[in-house]
C-alpha cells in the first residue's frame, strides 16, 4: 500500500500528484503526469453533456492525490491509483499511458497477480474489482468511462451494461489486499480487525479468517519464501505472522517493547488532539498504530521487516526466520517517516517529513544499522524536494471506533436515584414520583 515501488532497475516515488521514476542503472529520472489523465476524464464528461452536476463537481474538487503504486511482476507495467476514482496503467518501456480504469468509489489499495495478467483494486466501500492488465493497448483510449452517448437514457443504459461488477465485498472499509503466488487466494484486510482469505476468482468461497487483531488492519503481505505465511500490522500496535490457510496466528510482535523511550512523541500528539476536541478521548488509544511495513528477502533464509508507527520518528527493524521473529534495531529519525521500502541491494529507503532532505538511506551490516549520507537517492530527494512536500497522508484517527461506556452512565444515574430515595425517606426532601405511573 506504499508509495515507493522498487522493481527491476527502477524506483517509483509517489510525489503528491505525480510519479517520479528513478533509473538505478544510469541515474536518469522521468516524471509521470497522472493529473493529465484525470483532466481527460473531466473533458470526456463535459463533451458528453452530462447533467450530473454532483459527479462533475466531484471530479473538479477532488485533488489528484496518489493512493497506491504497484509494478507488475514482469516489470512491464506500473499501476497507479489516485483519489479521483481512477487507476492508470503505464508502460515501463515508453512511460506512456497504457490504459485507465474509472471506479465507483475511491480506491484504497491495488494488487497485481503473479502472471501480470490481472489488476485488482480495493475501494473504500469494501468492494474489490478486477481488470485485465494487458487488455487495452490504445494510448488515448480511456476504457470503462461512463456516458458515451448524448442521450441521457442511452448513457444510463450504456453505463449499466459496461460498468464493472465487484469481484467480492466486505461490509467494512478495505485497507489492503494481496494475491497468493499461485493465484488461488485473494487476501483482504479491513477496518473491522479482520483478515479474510477467499478463493480466486470464486471469492464467494471463503477459505479462512485470520482473527486476533484488536483494531483495524492496515496492511497484509505475503512472505516471499513461504507458501502459507503472511504478515499483517494493525492499529493495536502489533505485527502478526499468520498461517493464512489455517487462519492461525503463529507469532505476535508487540512494538511497545521497542518504543518505550519514544512514546512521548505520540503522547504529545494525543494531548494536542484532545485539546482540540474532547471527543478524541473516545477513540484515541494510548499507543500508536503500526502504519505500514516493508519486506526484504536476504540471501539467507531470513526476511527483513521495516515497520513504521504513527507519529513516532523511528523505523523498527525485525528479522523473520521460519516462524520466529527477532527485533534487530530501532532507527531513530529527526522527522516522522511516512513511507519505507527496501532497494534491490538491501538498502533501506525512508521518506520522511523533512522539507530539505525528504529521503534518507540506511544499510544493515553485521546486525548494525548505518546511515548512507552520500547516496544518490539522498541527492535525488534534495534535487526534487519540492515534489515531496505538501503530500497528504491517510489520517489513521478516523479508523478508530469510538468507545462508549454506557454501563458507567447507568450506574451513575442509579446511584443518584437511590440517594434521592434515601433522602426522601429520611424527610430531607419531599417525596417524588419514581416513574410515570407512580401515585
Amino acid at each position: 500500500m506504499g508509495l515507493i515501488e522498487v522493481f527491476g532497475d527502477f524506483i517509483a516515488f509517489g510525489c503528491g500528484k505525480n510519479i517520479l521514476i528513478y533509473n538505478n542503472r544510469n541515474s536518469e529520472t522521468h516524471m509521470l503526469d497522472v493529473s493529465e489523465v484525470n483532466e481527460k476524464l473531466e473533458i470526456n464528461e463535459k463533451n458528453t453533456g452530462s447533467n450530473d452536476e454532483d459527479k462533475l463537481h466531484t471530479y473538479k474538487s477532488c485533488e489528484t492525490q496518489l493512493v497506491s503504486v504497484r509494478a507488475s511482476p514482469d516489470g512491464q507495467y506500473l499501476a497507479v491509483a489516485c483519489e479521483k476514482k481512477v487507476v492508470t496503467v503505464w508502460s515501463t518501456e515508453t512511460w506512456k499511458l497504457h490504459c485507465s480504469h474509472s471506479l465507483v468509489k475511491r480506491p484504497v489499495a491495488i494488487a497485481i497477480t503473479s502472471d501480470s495478467g490481472t489488476l485488482l483494486v480495493a475501494d473504500k466501500s469494501g468492494d474489490v474489482y478486477h481488470f485485465p492488465l494487458k487488455g487495452v493497448t490504445s494510448e488515448n483510449e480511456l476504457p470503462h468511462l461512463p456516458y458515451q452517448k448524448n442521450s441521457r437514457e442511452e448513457r444510463t443504459e450504456k453505463w449499466d451494461d459496461t460498468k464493472e461488477k465487484p469481484l467480492m465485498g466486505h461490509i467494512s472499509m478495505l485497507l489492503d489486499l494481496t494475491v497468493t503466488e499461485d493465484i488461488r487466494y485473494i487476501i483482504t484486510c479491513d477496518r473491522d480487525e479482520k483478515i479474510r482469505v477467499s478463493h480466486y476468482p470464486n471469492s464467494y468461497n471463503i477459505e479462512a479468517f485470520c482473527l486476533g487483531h484488536q483494531e483495524f488492519v492496515t496492511q497484509v503481505s505475503l512472505l516471499s519464501k513461504s507458501n502459507q505465511l503472511i504478515l499483517s500490522c494493525s492499529g493495536d500496535g502489533t505485527l502478526r505472522l499468520w498461517n493464512y490457510l489455517k487462519g492461525l496466528c503463529v507469532a505476535c510482535i508487540d512494538t511497545r517493547e521497542q518504543t518505550t523511550s519514544l512514546l512521548h512523541h505520540y503522547e504529545k500528539y494525543m494531548q494536542q488532539r484532545i485539546n482540540e476536541s474532547e471527543e478524541a478521548r473516545r477513540y484515541l488509544p494510548d499507543y500508536p498504530a503500526v502504519m505500514s511495513f516493508s519486506l526484504h528477502s536476504s540471501c539467507s533464509e531470513d526476511i527483513l521487516v521495516a515497520a513504521l508507527l504513527h507519529r513516532i520518528p523511528a523505523v523498527l527493524l525485525y528479522k523473520i526466520k521460519g516462524t520466529e521473529v527477532e527485533h534487530i534495531s530501532t532507527v531513530e529519525l529527526e522527522a516522522e517517516p511516512q513511507v519505507v521500502a527496501w532497494s534491490q541491494s538491501g538498502e533501506l529507503i525512508v521518506q520522511h517529513e523533512d522539507n530539505e532532505q525528504p529521503l534518507c538511506m540506511f544499510k544493515l551490516l553485521n546486525g548494525k544499522v548505518q546511515q548512507v549520507a552520500g547516496h544518490d537517492l539522498v541527492s535525488l530527494g534534495r534535487k526534487h524536494k519540492h515534489l515531496f512536500t505538501g503530500q497528504s497522508w491517510l489520517n489513521l484517527d478516523i479508523l478508530y471506533k469510538q468507545r462508549y461506556d454506557n454501563v458507567a452512565d447507568y450506574m451513575k444515574k442509579k446511584e443518584e436515584r437511590l440517594a434521592m430515595e434515601k433522602a426522601a425517606k429520611d424527610g430531607l426532601i419531599p417525596p417524588y414520583k419514581k416513574g410515570r405511573w407512580s401515585k
